[in-house]
């Protein structure tokens, strides 16, 4: 049996087994996830489906999906956004606000105005020991080398080197539509 805190309070859970957490007074709604020993998480925090390591944190306000693998010793702050195909190695800090996507073509509908539900998950991948500055946003399919660090707003559209500092990226027009 493993041990997690949810605001602080110790919480058992089973070890290296998917749990199920719900407690509406905070909410906390975690279903079919690993937690490693000494998770920290605390309100309004959603998490489906993931494998988070031993002591990470995991701030307020922050959405996991299904399939995402989160390294120990990890820090998330508060408003993140981690959907499927994502996978964080140990030790990386994620700052508030900080959006993954996981398509590179998202639409709602089709031409004819058919709701679209299938889309293609594009990995994207955060090696240890990086670290990502608040309100970043990544693209899908890149991944942030070993020991990388995202200055804060910066827009990751490629891969970046291990060991680099890397920020900005300006929104511009590349091409239209027909």
């Amino acid at each position: 049996m493993a041990e997690v805190l949810i605001r602080g309070k110790p919480y058992p859970v089973p070890d290296n087994e998917p749990t199920d957490i719900l407690i509406p007074e905070y909410n906390i709604i975690i279903t079919q996830t690993k937690l490693g020993e000494g998770v920290v998480i605390w309100s309004n925090v959603n998490i489906y489906g993931a494998e988070i390591g031993a002591h990470t944190k995991i701030g307020a306000f922050v959405e996991i999906r299904k399939g995402v693998k989160i390294g120990p010793n990890t820090k998330i702050e508060p408003f993140v956004f981690i959907p499927e195909g994502v996978t964080i190695g140990a030790c990386v800090f994620i700052g508030p606000n900080v959006i993954f996507t996981n398509d590179l073509h998202p639409r709602s509908c089709d031409e004819s105005g058919q709701r679209i539900d299938d889309y293609e998950i594009v990995p994207t991948r955060v090696e240890d020991h990086a670290a990502i500055g608040a309100g970043s946003t990544i693209l899908c399919g890149v991944t942030i080398g070993r020991g990388a660090i995202v200055g804060m707003g910066s827009v990751v559209v490629k891969d970046v080197p291990p060991k680099s500092i890397v920020y900005g990226e300006a929104a511009r027009v590349r091409k239209t539509l027909e």
